[in-house]
């Protein structure tokens, strides 16, 4: 009897025990997964809060080169003082007006995927050219009263970004004012922000949205909300803030501004943002009761995967956040970082090559081949450019649509022999590309124009470079282009 009392006494204080030790890890448990996931919510929304700055600047960048190829047209005031309404010009004057304009329109505009670029006067004559969708818009009103109408009257720039022009929600539309009866006029299509607003694979279930002044989406990875207004959800939450992140039981926002006042908003679900911890610790908190030590076990187990798997996450943000998602070269800020870091290292110590490469007829592969093809083509000459100079362990950027630079610090060699080395290393990539592009040249007169800078020690800084392998580019655009410029 005392032995059967004994071993159930044993039994209970087992059982007790037992207890106290599975309710013990529970709440360890449930601590430690609730701090693992309030770190986890903070360290993923740096890393959106990260992405969607890096893709502020993509689209910030997108916008200045299409004002910067507008701006282009005050280097001469025949372009932006011509005014067709002048009833003084006799029609030879505007026919040799009207031609010179044209052709530095061509001339700016033949690289970009442009569906207009034009000059709209008062009287609505045009020059340039406006596509026939945009002539459609305007069979029963005035393109130019349109127009001229939306620059706002306080703007200093005197320039505007809109949408949903007369219904079209397919198009971008920049408007600047040349003089007082002439506005030029700009347009793309919205898709073409597809690889500028790209989200990233390990944060799938983002949506990113590029929003104007009254809660328009312009663009949104998630293809329902384009051309509506924001989610009101969404909108409350943010309000009139930007560079701000946000975080409530429904969603997790970040939202910029651009330069043009409008937004980048960055939204995702709180609950995908945590469902496998949520999971994790459902699963953890079911072994426990089963045993405590598994239980403990697959815990840890299961938080140094999750650490892993964030690891791996930062690695793959930074990574996109210095390269060009199509090609995998250096996008143009890490390019101008990277740049400047070695120019700041070795400043009068080493020889330098600075070397600028764009692509002739591009526009007419894009035209008649398609963009799908076009991108081919971008990413072929991208490898070219890996082969030629990557063994060179140079710094290899893509800059603009299909404008690629190269630079290269020889703090080993004399001015002569890093001369003679990037003389040889041009050469070859002339002979490869030659082969490798044989029939887009003869199909499309696809050929590779380039501006090169060799240069010995002194105190350089990124813009001297970039501006004197620019200007050499421009002299092998205007000397025929499919050539390469030495200065």
């Amino acid at each position: 009897m005392r032995n059967r009392n004994l071993r159930l006494t044993q039994i209970v204080y087992s059982l007790v025990v037992a207890f106290g030790v599975i309710l013990f890890s529970l709440v360890i448990s449930a601590i430690l997964l609730s701090s693992l996931k309030d770190s986890t919510e903070d360290r993923i929304s740096y890393f959106i809060a990260a992405d969607a700055h890096q893709m502020e600047l993509n689209v910030n960048n997108y916008m200045y080169n299409v004002q910067q190829d507008v701006a282009l047209l005050y280097s001469d005031k025949n372009y932006y003082m011509y005014d067709a309404t002048d009833p003084s010009l006799s029609e030879y004057d505007k026919i040799q007006s009207e031609t010179l304009i044209q052709n530095r329109i061509v001339d700016l505009g033949m690289m970009n995927n442009f569906c207009d670029f034009g000059i709209v006067y008062a009287n609505d004559n045009t020059t340039g050219w406006i596509s026939q969708v945009t002539n459609q818009m305007f069979r029963e009103s005035s393109m130019y009263e349109y127009f001229s109408s939306v620059i706002p009257s306080d703007n200093l720039k005197q320039d505007a970004w809109i949408v949903n022009v007369l219904g079209n929600t397919d198009r971008i539309y920049y408007v600047k004012r040349l003089n007082p009866n002439a506005v030029c006029v700009v347009s793309f299509y919205i898709s073409e922000l597809e690889n500028v607003l790209a989200v990233p694979s390990e944060l799938s279930d983002m949506t990113v949205s590029l929003v104007t002044f009254d809660n328009y989406v312009v663009y949104s990875t998630n293809s329902s909300e384009i051309a509506q207004q924001m989610n009101p959800d969404i909108m409350n939450i943010i309000g009139d803030n930007v560079g701000i992140t946000a975080v409530n039981d429904d969603y997790l926002i970040t939202s910029n501004r651009l330069t043009n006042g409008w937004k980048v908003v960055c939204s995702m679900p709180t609950s995908t943002l945590m469902a496998d911890q949520i999971s994790a610790m459902n699963s953890l908190i079911l072994i426990v009761l089963l045993i405590t030590v598994l239980g403990v076990l697959i815990f840890l187990l299961i938080t140094s995967r999750f650490n892993h798997s964030v690891n791996g996450v930062v690695s793959e943000l930074d990574y996109k956040a210095k390269n060009d998602l199509m090609t995998g070269l250096l996008n143009k800020t890490a390019f101008r970082s990277l740049t400047e870091m070695d120019l700041e290292a070795f400043n009068g110590k080493q020889a330098v090559a600075f070397l600028m490469f764009d692509l002739d007829n591009f526009k007419e592969v894009n035209d008649v081949a398609g963009h799908k093809f076009g991108d081919e083509v971008i990413k072929r000459m991208s490898r070219l450019l890996k082969d030629v100079f990557g063994p060179e362990e140079a710094l290899i950027g893509r800059i603009g649509g299909d404008e690629f630079a190269v630079y290269k610090s020889y703090n080993s060699l004399s001015l002569e022999e890093a001369d003679k080395r990037i003389h040889e290393l041009t050469d070859k990539l002339y002979e490869q590309f030659k082969a490798e592009f044989k029939d887009e040249s003869e199909t499309y007169k696809l050929t590779v124009s380039g501006g090169i800078l060799v240069t010995g020690p002194g105190d350089y800084k990124f813009d001297e470079l970039y501006q004197k392998a620019d200007v050499a580019l421009y002299i092998s655009k205007r000397n025929g282009k499919s050539m390469p410029t030495f200065i």
